[in-house]
């Protein structure tokens, strides 16, 4: 596998070797006498280098400012808050402002925005099972009044 790091670098992973049987054909020389030197399973070593541990998270100032007015290839947009666990609200009010949109009527230009990376969750979610026993079987007043709608 290869991997671009960068705008001239890039790494290269191999996977541990495998073995075919019940094949036919034949390999070139060149071939067999490359063969003929592999021990193990184990593939080459990796080719090219990475800076250990990727690249760091973007920091929480840039999922705050106004996705509009964000430039570059790549915008962060802020995560959807945690809804609360009553609704009292009587009246709607988006959390953003809508984006402003044409219709195309036209082949359109290359986008100028490639990416849009969401911030993380900031919570976590605890849950468990319910202890209490599933219903029993309608009574035999409750069946014969289900009765009636059987076909």
């Amino acid at each position: 596998m290869v991997i671009a790091t960068g705008p001239k670098g890039t790494v290269r992973n191999f996977s541990k070797r495998f073995s075919l049987s019940g094949m036919t054909g034949t390999f070139l020389p060149e071939v067999k006498a490359a063969l003929e030197d592999v021990e193990g399973t184990d593939g080459p070593a990796r080719i090219g280098e990475t800076a250990a541990g990727g690249a760091p998270a973007p920091g929480d100032d840039l999922y705050d400012v106004p996705y509009a007015m964000q430039t570059g290839f790549t915008r962060y947009a802020p995560m959807q808050p945690i809804p609360p666990t009553k609704i009292t609200k009587k009246d709607f009010k988006p959390l953003n402002p809508t984006s402003a949109f044409t219709i195309a009527t036209t082949f359109l230009p290359l986008p100028k925005i490639h990416t849009t990376i969401t911030q993380s969750q900031t919570y976590s979610v605890s849950s468990q099972e319910n202890p209490v026993p599933a219903a029993s079987h309608p009574t035999d007043d409750m069946e014969k009044f289900l009765a009636r709608w059987k076909d």
